[in-house]
């Protein structure tokens, strides 16, 4: 009897764990993919150095599909406020599926003329969500036919020229 007793607590364990176990393998496959961090450095220092060729100082960021920031990389003399817009770059191009400045082709110009903002302020958001941004310069990383993130410039002087260093960024993708 006692050894009966013994085994019943035994097995439920055991079937917990399994169920545990079964349960966070299903959880990680889940889970979205990302691009590797070592694939991520290679493909944002690619685009900072097409930048610093150019004499553009940036920052560069790398966003996973659920909007984590992957990886910032900021050139020296990069404005601090390159940081923020590259990020909103970024995350444009996860909420939208688009680049930032195909979405921002996408936007109807203001019916009047927005009020001049501040030196060195930020711009607005757009549709109500302060976090997206019509600028050029953020497009999605696809690999394999699969979008893994997006990677975005900011700081160079307009956003095609952003957009061109993120291009020699995606270059480095295998």
């Amino acid at each position: 009897m006692h050894s009966s007793n013994t085994r019943r607590p035994i097995r439920t364990i055991v079937s917990a764990g399994l169920m545990l176990a079964a349960c966070g393998a299903a959880a990680a496959a889940d889970a979205p993919k990302t691009l590797p961090l070592d694939q991520a450095i290679t493909v944002a220092q690619a685009a900072l150095a097409q930048c610093k060729a150019n004499g553009y100082n940036v920052t560069v960021m790398v966003m996973d599909q659920d909007y984590s920031t992957r990886l910032v990389l900021r050139s020296d003399a990069a404005a601090a406020r390159t940081v923020e817009i590259a990020r909103r770059k970024a995350y444009t191009v996860i909420k939208t599926g688009m680049s930032s400045g195909d979405f921002g082709k996408t936007v109807p110009a203001p019916a009047t003329p927005a009020a001049p903002r501040p030196a060195g302020s930020l711009p607005p958001g757009v549709n109500g969500d302060d976090n997206l941004i019509t600028f050029a310069g953020g497009k999605q990383i696809v690999v394999g036919g699969e979008v893994l993130g997006a990677i975005s410039v900011s700081g160079a002087p307009g956003g095609d020229k952003d957009e061109a260093c993120v291009d020699a960024g995606l270059a480095k993708l295998k």
